[in-house]
């Protein structure tokens, strides 16, 4: 026991020096990106705190006699989702804090058993995981405190019942990333994993059922809530955690101390079973899934991936094929990044589910195709359609893009012996990005152009604005990535969450913030006037249209020329 609390001891001075050295260093180095990031941090929580607020006062005073189901109901989907996000979120943190770390390949040379390194990376693991789920979901519980006068207790109560519900995810993550890589390395093991998708898949295509949307036309207060009642049964079963911590968090607001006491118990004996037959007995199958992602990517990548790469090699040749205008050099490093793209599990799965929670959203835009009838919801449907796609395009910019520059690492000496210069490179990228995210993008508006059936008028103001943004969000992901590299970091995903990937992420919000209010704005009154919405040069359509250019060309070159000044000056 003394031995065990030595190791951690040890291992927790180091990683608070290297914290408390990395945060001194942003202090020096970084005042303006460190104040811009706590900006944007308060102005989130100030933000949807008071939005929050209004939603909750308007649904628990303004529906009289249904308020407090529609929110027990609401707390219930929340949680729901969360738990299932942090438990994806806890399988691809975990692939990569447990098997991409070079971290963790020396520490296993160390006379540190299996078991407490397995518990160490679960503790890193954690942290990284589930700090976004307390900033996300902060503002709703803060909001609810606020509207029904709640003691600040209710917070600290709230941190408290947050704890176990969080930790049981992520030991749940980490048990099944621990069987999918272990299973993933034999090939009766893959069958087993594709057949367990495809049953979860089915299951839930069976489960769901779509919304009769011409129904609702007529129906009224009671037939709603019976639909909303059957469609959210699912997530208001008992057995399951979200259900324990949505119940105890509405027994805290009424007062009702028995019940948080008693979901709060529930979900912490749940999380020490499951976490003492996970850390106790997986240090083992940790050691041999390690040991078997070491050994493929030292000796076997070669033979297991030759049948992969080739397709891979001829699918990036037609992509950047389209790219005449690129050196061959440069189409040449472009492949190589697709290549390597697929070939790293923790980017391609992560991209995976992106697409597949997009999926609910597209399939759910028909049914707000029954209020399409009148002129104001038309224009509201379409710009927020709009505001939708700009914002799956800042993440996929912020997540995918951000880091390519940074993920060559110490390699970058090898790039930089390339007949071209790192600046042609940089644009290289720049280009790649606009044309692949833009083009994804692109095809998800045109999907969700026959789902709404717009006029043409506003299908070309949207397809401009989205062209454009592809260009101004790609030139900010790539030159602020060659601005704030993080070269020693080999996962992506730590990456992105780094300040410089935060602060990424705040100048594409508000970059697509600008755009959409230049766009939606004025175009939305000229809508419900009634006037036209056809481009022409001498009209206010045609002001709109250039001035969103040049606030897209100005996000898209500023960055790169910044870029450009920072590889002049950049050492090896």
């Amino acid at each position: 026991m003394g031995a065990s609390c030595s190791v951690y001891s040890l291992l927790w001075q180091a990683r608070r020096r290297q914290s408390l050295n990395h945060f001194l260093d942003l202090l020096r180095e970084s005042r303006f990106l460190l104040t811009v990031i706590i900006g944007f941090v308060v102005g989130y929580w100030v933000f949807f705190t008071w939005l929050f607020c209004r939603g909750i006062r308007f649904v628990q005073f303004e529906i009289p006699g249904l308020g407090d189901l529609l929110l027990s109901r609401m707390f219930y989907v929340l949680f729901a989702l969360i738990f299932f996000m942090l438990v994806t979120s806890s399988m691809i943190v975990g692939y990569g804090v447990f098997f991409r770390n070079p971290e963790t390949a020396w520490l296993q040379t160390l006379p540190v058993s299996h078991g407490r390194l397995l518990r160490w990376k679960f503790l890193e693991m954690s942290v990284l995981a589930s700090w976004a789920f307390i900033f996300l979901s902060g503002p709703l519980l803060l909001a609810y405190g606020i509207v029904l006068k709640l003691p600040w207790s209710f917070q600290v109560g709230v941190l408290i019942l947050y704890l176990p519900f969080s930790l049981l995810a992520n030991v749940v993550g980490a048990a099944l990333v621990l069987w999918l890589v272990s299973m993933w390395h034999h090939r009766a093991g893959r069958w087993v994993v594709l057949l367990c998708a495809a049953m979860i898949l089915g299951i839930a295509y069976w489960l769901f059922e779509p919304i009769d949307v011409m129904a609702m036309r007529e129906a009224e207060i009671v037939p709603l809530m019976n639909m909303m009642l059957k469609n959210t049964r699912a997530v208001a079963t008992p057995l399951l955690p979200s259900y324990w911590l949505a119940s105890a968090v509405i027994g805290l607001g009424e007062k009702l101390w028995i019940k948080p006491l008693f979901f709060f118990s529930v979900t912490l004996s749940y999380t020490l079973l499951a976490g003492w037959l996970v850390l106790r007995y997986g240090g083992r199958l940790f050691y041999e899934d390690a040991s078997r992602v070491q050994d493929r990517r030292l000796h076997g990548r070669a033979h297991a991936l030759r049948s992969f790469v080739s397709p891979l090699s001829i699918t990036g040749n037609l992509l950047v094929g389209w790219m005449g205008w690129l050196k061959l050099p440069i189409r040449a490093i472009l492949v190589k990044d697709w290549i390597t793209f697929w070939r790293d599990a923790s980017q391609w799965s992560q991209f995976a589910i992106f697409f597949g929670l997009l999926g609910f959203y597209f399939l759910n835009l028909r049914n707000l195709r029954y209020h399409l009838d009148e002129r104001f919801w038309v224009s509201v449907v379409a710009f927020m359609n709009l505001t939708s796609l700009s914002l799956i395009l800042a993440t996929l910019t912020t997540r995918f893009v951000f880091p390519q520059f940074s993920l060559e690492g110490r390699r970058l000496w090898l790039v930089g012996l390339a007949p071209v210069r790192l600046g042609e490179i940089v644009w290289g990228k720049f280009w790649a990005s606009s044309l692949i995210c833009g083009g994804v993008t692109t095809l998800m508006m045109f999907f969700s152009f026959s789902s709404l059936q717009l006029d043409a008028d506003l299908r070309r103001l949207i397809t401009f604005t989205v062209v454009m943004m592809s260009f101004g969000l790609s030139g900010i992901a790539v030159g602020m990535g060659v601005l704030f590299p993080n070269l020693k970091q080999p996962n992506a995903a730590q990456i992105v969450s780094g300040l410089g990937g935060t602060f990424c992420l705040v100048l594409s919000l508000g970059y697509v913030a600008v755009a959409v209010v230049t766009v939606a704005l004025p175009m939305h009154l000229r809508h419900m006037a009634g006037q036209s919405l056809e481009f022409s040069f001498t009209s206010p359509v045609g002001v709109v249209y250039t001035v969103l250019f040049v606030v897209s060309l100005t996000a898209a070159i500023v960055p790169m020329r910044l870029a450009e000044k920072q590889l002049a000056s950049f050492e090896f």
